[in-house]
């Protein structure tokens, strides 16, 4: 009965508010507004690189050398950075939207009514870790197939094959949601979504480079990133040679988000939130 009550609860706070709109905007709009924004820059590259062939090296520039993803077909192109701005600036937009479920009604004291109706934390909890990130990876998948279908259309000639849409949304998808994952449990722990919104955005893209400086690229959820960033466009790729790799990381996000859950469960277990101002005793 109290599980009802939170999924509720948490649906109506979801839904009732521009949260939802904001999840749906960030995802969909980026997936409609990128591939024509970049067909537009190439548009204009290519005035650019007409009136001005004569120039040294001019006539050797292209849209994919300019993104830094040389070799890829035009398609290929908008699709992998489209992708790489799911991961990056849509997931940003998401975790401002969503602070307050993931840590800032703790200082809101918006846990109050809540908690004095019976609610207890696992109740609490799992409806904010059911609901938010199979909504990341519903919108995360709608929105590469949705991209990935415009830059077919506006690409004449040119196209990524469904198959790989289908690869590269699932991948995205599975990656938003493992960042939203650990972004929620560590706001909800620390009660500070703000700080942990900066912390993961500039976090992970560190953590990334560490690990590539390492050589340790595969077999990890942020190989998930890299490969719909472009990885998975290049030459040298076979699928078949990294099946494996998604997979391991596949799991890997599903086994981390489960342990998220079990850490934030046992920190608000173990601390009490203040919903009253500190008074003097006399």
């Amino acid at each position: 009965m109290q599980i009802r009550a939170g999924f509720k609860k948490e649906w109506l706070q979801f839904t009732r508010t521009f949260r939802l709109g904001g999840v749906l905007l960030s995802v969909l709009g980026f997936a409609v507004a990128e591939p024509l924004m970049l067909w537009g820059l190439n548009a204009l590259l290519s005035l650019g690189m007409s009136a001005s062939v004569e120039a040294a090296g001019t006539a050797g520039m292209d849209m994919g050398s300019l993104l830094g993803l040389p070799g890829l077909s035009m398609a290929e192109m908008y699709f992998s950075t489209n992708m790489a701005e799911f991961c990056t600036t849509s997931m940003l937009i998401i975790m401002l939207v969503l602070m307050s479920p993931c840590g800032g009604e703790q200082k809101k004291r918006a846990t109050i009514i809540p908690s004095c109706t019976g609610l207890g934390y696992y109740e609490y909890l799992v409806p904010k870790f059911v609901i938010y990130p199979v909504t990341v990876f519903l919108t995360g998948f709608a929105g590469c197939c949705v991209s990935g279908a415009l830059n077919n259309a506006i690409n004449d000639g040119e196209s990524v094959s469904m198959g790989f849409i289908l690869l590269g949304a699932f991948m995205c998808a599975v990656y938003m949601s493992f960042i939203f994952v650990v972004y929620m449990a560590v706001g909800i722990c620390t009660s500070r979504p703000g700080v942990v919104t900066a912390a993961m955005y500039v976090g992970v893209s560190l953590v990334q480079m560490i690990l590539t400086g390492l050589n340790l690229t595969d077999y990890q959820p942020l190989t998930l990133r890299s490969l719909v960033s472009g990885r998975m466009f290049m030459q040298d790729f076979v699928l078949g040679d990294n099946i494996a790799n998604i997979v391991v990381a596949t799991v890997l996000s599903v086994v981390i988000g489960v342990m998220m859950f079990i850490l934030t469960l046992t920190v608000l277990k173990a601390k009490k939130i203040n919903n009253q101002e500190d008074k003097p005793e006399f």
